[in-house]
C-alpha cells in the first residue's frame, strides 16, 4: 500500500497520517479523524476510511 496515497481530499490526508495517528495511541477510526480530520469534509470517503482505519488496527 502506498503510504503517500491521499484517502481523504479535503484535508490531504495520506495512509501515512493514519498510520501515524495508530502508532501515536489512536484505537478507533473516531480517534483517527480527530487526530487527522479524515472524513470531516465533504464526507465522500469515510465508509473508505472507516474499513482502511478497522484494517490497520487490526495489524
Amino acid at each position: 500500500m502506498d503510504e503517500n496515497k491521499v484517502v481523504c481530499g479535503c484535508y490531504k490526508v495520506t495512509v501515512k497520517d493514519l498510520k501515524n495517528a495508530i502508532k501515536n495511541g489512536a484505537n478507533s477510526f473516531e480517534e483517527v479523524q480527530l487526530a487527522t480530520k479524515v472524513g470531516t469534509g465533504c464526507g465522500n470517503c469515510v465508509d473508505t476510511n472507516k474499513a482502511l482505519v478497522a484494517q490497520l488496527l487490526a495489524k
